[in-house]
């Protein structure tokens, strides 16, 4: 049934045109897209998703415990520091087995991904949320949050490239809500920590959305053109990719 509805897609202009998965990265994109303006205008307007924001903050910061504390403080540092550890290691890995094309991507995610996120802060200046008792002190703007965005941007990516490696459909389940928990929770931490917004975190998701959707589009148009035998597309990756 799956196949018959694939090979149905295939035969569609547009899909044959493009292909499926460069149309599918491209309706995500939108969609991402149109949360993050949604969310911005509401932040701009300071209408009703502000004052559910201040509501949310104050009873996560009211809930928080010692423990919570600790545990949302080892999350977020895995969400922004460790990640950064993690994409030194893989970067380093691609780098050895010659894997151009993959160190390019996860180069451009990591990067693009923080500078996008720093301008998008400047643009907006958005102050962070104020407690007599702050958990957790930060200098800059809050929207959208980088944590929020660079978590799903990296270990998205990463994901995806473990997807392969993985040969069993539980193994890659796994993975997957494995990654989707870990990014949720990166979330969660930033809230729990006082140093974010709930739409802070959501257009931070949706950001991050939209750049991890450009990246595996450019991933894997490139490599289509590389299996169509396009001399300009192997040119561009370093040839082949090492075994």
């Amino acid at each position: 049934m799956f196949e018959r509805i694939r090979s149905l897609l295939y035969r569609l202009p547009l899909v044959e045109h493009l292909g499926i998965q460069l149309l599918i990265g491209l309706l995500i994109s939108l969609a991402c897209l149109g949360v993050f303006a949604a969310i911005a205008d509401e932040v701009r307007e300071q209408e009703l998703l502000v004052r559910i924001d201040t509501e949310v903050a104050n009873e996560l910061h009211a809930q928080a415990t010692p423990s919570s504390i600790q545990f949302y403080r080892l999350v977020s540092w895995i969400g922004m520091e460790g990640l950064w550890i993690t994409g030194g290691g893989l970067g380093l890995y691609f780098l050895l087995r010659r894997q151009w094309l993959h160190l390019a991507i996860w180069i451009a995610a990591l990067i693009g991904g923080t500078l996008l996120n720093n301008v998008l802060k400047l643009i907006f200046a958005r102050a962070r949320p104020v407690f007599a008792d702050p958990f957790v002190i930060e200098r800059n703007f809050s929207f959208p949050s980088g944590h929020a965005m660079m978590s799903l941007i990296g270990f998205g990516l990463l994901t995806y490239f473990a997807w392969s490696l993985l040969r069993t459909s539980i193994g890659r389940i796994i993975l997957v809500f494995a990654a989707l928990m870990l990014i949720l929770l990166v979330g969660i931490s930033r809230m729990t920590l006082g140093v974010h917004y709930l739409s802070d975190v959501v257009a931070g998701f949706a950001a991050g959305g939209v750049w991890l959707a450009a990246c595996l589009t450019a991933l894997n148009t490139i490599q289509r053109r590389k299996r169509a035998g396009d001399p300009a597309a192997q040119e561009q990756t370093g040839l082949a990719e090492a075994p």
